[in-house]
């Protein structure tokens, strides 16, 4: 049977037009079927069948192109095979498999055997692989998403992008970014690519070029044309072979992952023939889309299509394919990013909630704002402010700034480090409700550099202040010098005391390694995060030595010697030996950011109206002052 593009239906679709002429309404051709395909085992293909399979190369609906049985590639991995057929018709012989073609369903005598889920790059015949329709069926068969699985899928408990220490130390690779979008990449076996078609909207330039070489191309993408008066979008629905998006960021930035239904069961929806990232449960938005027009590659040919609404909800992942659901409601994470440079332009979007691959959307989406909004390239100089509301606890608010050429990358990577430790930390589900960014940018550098700091005297007494003198380096400008008061703590021990005196990166990752600081619990985490300097602050650490113990994540300094060797025995997961004892901390914002740190030492001691023999205990929590 043909449908008036001339595409030939299967035969449950055939049975349904058919019917639909002599039963009475509201039974119409275009409801949902809710009967299941006959389907064909793999034990019963062979090589030499011949079939056809469904997918749709312009618009929304499904058209037929021709299918070979090659054979089978039978456990290629425990329970997992793949029929290898080759491909023709509607031209597929020039154009080979397209990105986009994961999940087109495949009909060998009469019944459905599964779907399109991979080609190969530069490969000169349409050699396709295709999914066993009984193992993209078993996905029905694992269950729901377990209660709390909204936050938690898609993350196995391996830990964050980045430690605290480094996240506090700004230790974050220039290429952190690129390296965890690639983890949203598909993988299959050795050389094969699969057919699912990766689109942006909204992004330009380098941003762009670092999602495309992360997620191995990247089309071009736009949103359906609005229904006509007295249409919605609701109509048409999801069919076999017709397009359907997994759509990460939505709003004024857009990017998502395009492949085709396989097959449809009630509300249930079988696509892509592979998995996304393979997680398991999920809860990924699955919006309609439409072909604009198939592109042929010498590398690997792709769709161009349009994102329409979203309809539902893929809610598992999985080697065989995606299972989604009509109807269902995705959470998403509101997210605003503001730039403010020679205008100030203000970008809305959503965020698919995913422990996995959030923190990187939302570090491309930062990226995508500043290059749309202003440059992301050259010698310039970018201040980020980001307040993350969690469910539960108050804001946590993060300021940074950074200069040079790879200032948005590095903006773009401290906000991904931020969000991937809150949502894949080890000690607590944490749930984001909202984050608000304000980034200023200014078109040059103006770090400066601290060069040397010294004090007014080197012998002083507990309780004194100190004048503190530092000298700059402007970038590309004059030496200059600051000053700062500083009173030391009262009681310290005699002999010697040092300051740490720098930027506040520099001396935050001093801070947490002279303390060992590891928190246990997560409360504790996001009071060190809440703790964490900007480079505009000057921070100065007091320091002197004494044994003591880190334990369970809290510095103990000072401990007789008994009391060290009853807690050590508790084994190094527990107790770590500190030798030193942070007494004071002291920062001051200052009007430019800066980078570098200095010591500076003292001797402390007695005062001579001073009897005692030994100072008396101290309270060794540190103590910030904020001028």
């Amino acid at each position: 049977m043909l449908t008036n593009s001339g595409s030939v239906l299967p035969s449950r679709w055939l049975a349904v037009w058919l019917l639909s002429f002599f039963l009475p309404w509201p039974l119409t051709a275009a409801e949902p079927v809710t009967t299941p395909v006959p389907t064909i085992s793999i034990d019963e293909v062979e090589r030499g069948q011949r079939g056809y399979g469904l997918t749709v190369f312009s618009g929304t609906t499904p058209e037929r192109f021709e299918v070979e049985v090659i054979g089978v590639m039978r456990n290629t991995s425990p329970d997992r095979s793949w029929i290898l057929a080759r491909l023709s018709g509607q031209d597929l012989e020039r154009i080979g498999v397209a990105q986009g073609m994961s999940g087109s369903p495949v009909y060998i005598d009469g019944r459905l055997a599964g779907a399109v889920a991979f080609g190969w790059g530069f490969s000169q015949d349409p050699i396709a692989g295709i999914t066993p329709i009984e193992e993209m069926r078993a996905l029905a068969e694992v269950g729901e998403l377990p209660a709390g699985g909204r936050a938690t899928a898609g993350f196995g408990g391996a830990g964050p992008p980045l430690d605290l220490a480094a996240i506090a130390g700004l230790d974050i690779p220039q290429d952190l970014l690129q390296r965890q979008l690639e983890g949203l990449r598909p993988r299959l076996f050795e050389g094969a690519s699969s057919s699912l078609q990766w689109s942006a909207a909204g992004f330009e330039g380098a941003g762009r070029d670092l999602l495309a070489t992360a997620l191995g191309g990247l089309s071009p993408s736009g949103r359906m044309a609005a229904p006509a008066d007295g249409e919605t979008f609701d109509s048409p629905a999801l069919v076999a072979g017709g397009p359907v998006a997994i759509v990460l960021v939505d709003g004024d930035l857009h990017i998502a992952a395009t492949g085709t239904v396989t097959d449809t069961d009630g509300d249930r929806i079988y696509a892509l023939g592979h998995p996304l990232l393979g997680l398991g449960p999920v809860d990924l938005p699955m919006a309609r889309a439409e072909v604009v027009t198939m592109l042929p590659s010498l590398n690997t040919s792709f769709k161009i299509s349009n994102q329409g609404p979203v309809v539902g909800a893929f809610r598992q992942d999985r080697e065989a394919g995606m299972l989604g659901i009509v109807g269902a409601e995705p959470p998403m994470i509101p997210v605003t990013l503001t730039v403010r440079g020679a205008e100030e332009r203000t970008y809305r979007v959503r965020v698919a909630e995913l422990a996995a691959m959030t923190p990187s959307l939302i570090g491309a989406s930062l990226l995508g704002a500043l290059q749309t909004a202003s440059f992301s390239r050259g010698e310039q100089a970018v201040d980020l402010r980001a307040q993350i509301r969690l469910r539960g606890y108050s804001p946590l608010v993060v300021e940074q700034s950074f200069d040079g050429g790879n200032a948005p990358n590095q903006a773009a990577g401290y906000l991904l480090s931020i969000v991937g430790y809150l949502m894949q930390n080890v000690l607590e589900v944490v749930e984001i409700e909202e984050i608000e960014v304000v980034v200023d940018q200014l078109a040059a550098p103006r770090t400066a550099t601290l060069v040397g700091a010294y004090a007014d005297r080197s012998v002083v007494h507990s309780g004194e202040r100190v004048r503190l003198n530092l000298e700059f380096l402007a970038y590309r400008g004059e030496p200059f010098r600051h000053s700062i008061e500083l009173q030391l703590p009262e009681k310290l021990p005699q002999g010697r005391y040092s300051i740490m005196i720098g930027d506040g990166p520099t001396i935050d990752a001093i801070r947490m390694e002279a303390q060992a600081v590891v928190p246990r619990r997560f409360p504790g985490a996001l009071e060190l995060m809440r703790g964490f300097h900007s480079r505009r602050d000057l921070v100065a650490l007091g320091l002197f030595s004494s044994p003591g113990l880190a334990v369970v994540g809290q510095s103990m300094a000072r401990l007789p010697g008994s009391m060290r060797s009853l807690l050590a025995s508790a084994g190094p997961a527990q107790a770590v030996p500190l030798q030193l004892v942070v007494a004071q901390e002291v920062s001051e914002r200052l009007d430019f950011p800066f980078s570098g740190g200095s010591r500076i030492d003292f001797v402390v001691e007695r005062r001579q109206t001073d009897h005692h023999s030994e100072p008396p205990a101290m309270d060794n929590r540190p103590r910030r002052e904020m001028r």
